[in-house]
């Protein structure tokens, strides 16, 4: 039986699924981004379950640098997880993680989430 608590969270993942894939059909439209490795990913693994995976390695994945490169960090998977919407769905090791690799590549973390306001 699924309690109220868990069907917020099990939205929050549908959610965060979505924009996931919405960022991902944006840079294919603007930039022609295929990343079929990270698509496959994302099928295998649901958005939160990639974003767990690429938030495991101890760099930065190569679609990373792709949007790093064309100035679209905004549109990674880190910027997502850093949304404070998503938080509840990431450890602080992972939030950390995120975050450090944003403001590493020169991404002004802060000015990000008050956009979002």
């Amino acid at each position: 039986m699924t309690t109220p608590s868990d069907t917020g969270m099990i939205q929050l993942e549908r959610q965060f699924h979505d924009e996931t894939m919405a960022g991902y059909r944006y840079l294919v439209r603007t930039i022609n981004y295929q990343a079929k490795a990270f698509l496959h990913m994302v099928a295998m693994n649901g958005g939160p379950g990639a974003a767990h995976l690429l938030l495991q390695t101890p760099t930065v994945s190569a679609g990373f640098t792709t949007l790093w490169e064309a100035k679209m960090l905004a549109h990674s998977v880190e910027a997502l997880v850093v949304k404070p919407k998503y938080r509840p769905l990431f450890s602080d090791e992972e939030l950390d993680t995120a975050r450090r690799r944003l403001l590493d590549h020169g991404f002004d973390v802060e000015s990000y989430l008050q956009s979002l306001r």
